[in-house]
């Protein structure tokens, strides 16, 4: 089911819920009532949609792969709720509006549907008929880590997992919808290409190579396809770049950056006294960072360690650290360097200096995330923890946790995703849902 197929048949669960309700409570309901009260419903449903879209309810992959975590929708009924109350406020009061102003029916009717939200979406692949049937062919590190990912969800079920696919063998193509294959195993068995030809292109049926199944997935890419040099070339070489997109982007990044500056100079200003009077020290922290096709540039912060402890072997956040980097707040003052064309709002993260050296000696192709346009906000920073902290010792930075290079990888991975597949709409939806993302813990959020 895709996301459309969602939207449809929550569409009508929505106002067959809705009429249901009315008729309890009123004991008996018109059309020309009930079509009063569209009036006020059909915008409280476009609110819910687009919340439930924000909280990622309408995301197929990751409903899928069970990685959303259902307390969220508490949080979106709670917005969902004050928003429809705004909503119907605010028609209610329009001259010669007379229109239903619902209170307690409100309450109860997003109750219902909220629930009504949470058991389908959390029964719905589980579902035999939902499931996508896959045969998988093949062994790497990127099918065993597909494996998994599909054994955890509820949304595939796999049919067969076999090194090679079997020339004597009968596959019963009506419940397959996809076969994967290893990338490497036309190298390592070159009579299974004919076979799979025979036995599944010719046939109609999709196959699909695993790095792609795993972007698909995963929406990142994989370690394997990262080192696959030939692999990078046709995804990163061959993208075309859109001269449309670039305009639109750039007018995007100045228009809204534009537009937020009357808010954000009263609140940075609040901000900058906060730091002066509580931390007593300069509030802007500046550090060189690594911009577009490798570039640097000074990027402009909120302080949040102590000055004294910038060099030491340890971090010390300031009394309002913790709190303006709960938030996001440190990063308002990056919209300067969004204005001087040195940041976009979205894209790769910009890495300090010494950081991008020592990544681009453990990660390889590391480099590449330079040839997209650094962000504020990202891809990487929706779907993964934010960045290891470093420490300094003999002069010398080193990461402060043991697995830092392989999470390095994992935002990395991400990254290379976005440089793929960025376009204008998928920028709009980072920005947006980071909005959502400033209030989440980087505990909570999808690895």
């Amino acid at each position: 089911m895709t996301k459309f197929a969602f939207l449809f048949v929550d569409t009508i669960a929505f106002f067959l819920m809705t009429w249901g309700i009315l008729l309890l409570r009123h004991g008996g309901l018109t059309w020309p009532h009930f079509k009063n009260q569209l009036y006020i419903y059909i915008p409280i449903f476009l609110l819910v949609t687009f919340v439930l879209w924000l909280f990622s309810f309408y995301d197929v992959k990751l409903l899928r792969q069970r990685v959303i975590a259902y307390k969220r929708l508490v949080i979106a009924y709670i917005i969902t709720l004050l928003g429809a109350a705004s909503v119907i406020y605010f028609v209610a009061a329009l001259p010669h509006a007379h229109l239903p102003t619902p209170r307690r029916v409100l309450i109860v009717i997003l109750l219902v549907y909220f629930a009504y939200v949470y058991f389908f979406r959390r029964n719905y692949f589980k579902l035999d008929f939902a499931k996508r049937n896959v045969l998988i062919f093949g062994n790497s590190p990127t099918i065993t880590e597909l494996v998994k990912g599909m054994r955890a969800g509820h949304g595939y079920h796999i049919k067969e997992y076999d090194t090679a696919p079997q020339e004597d063998r009968k596959y019963n193509l009506n419940k397959i919808d996809l076969v994967i294959v290893g990338s490497k195993l036309f190298r390592e068995n070159p009579r299974a290409w004919e076979i799979i030809t025979k036995k599944f292109i010719a046939k109609g049926t999709c196959v699909d190579t695993d790095f792609n199944a795993y972007e698909r997935i995963f929406q990142r890419v994989s370690r394997e396809s990262v080192e696959d040099n030939m692999w990078l070339l046709r995804g990163i070489g061959n993208r075309q770049e859109n001269t449309t997109y670039h305009m639109l982007k750039n007018t995007m990044d100045i228009g809204l950056s534009a537009l937020m500056v009357p808010a954000l100079i009263p609140l940075g200003g609040f901000i900058w006294l906060l730091v002066r009077v509580i931390d007593k020290c300069d509030p802007i922290f500046k550090q060189k960072r690594v911009g577009y096709f490798g570039k640097e540039f000074v990027m402009y912060k909120f302080r949040t360690i102590t000055p004294k402890t910038q060099e030491s072997e340890s971090e010390t956040l300031t009394k309002t650290g913790a709190f303006l980097r709960r938030f996001r707040l440190d990063e308002i003052p990056q919209i300067i360097n969004v204005l001087k064309g040195e940041l976009s709002l979205v894209g790769p993260r910009p890495l300090w200096t010494g950081e991008y050296a020592i990544l681009n000696e453990h990660i390889p192709h590391h480099h590449i995330r330079s040839i997209a346009k650094p962000g504020i906000t990202g891809w990487a920073q929706l779907n993964f923890k934010a960045p290891p902290n470093y420490k300094t010792k003999n002069g010398n930075k080193y990461l402060d946790e043991s697995a830092a290079f392989e999470g390095a990888f994992t935002r990395f991975s991400y990254d290379v995703w976005y440089i793929k597949n960025h376009s204008i709409i998928l920028d709009i939806e980072i920005l947006v849902k980071t909005g959502l993302r400033m209030f989440i813990k980087d505990s909570h959020v999808a690895q």
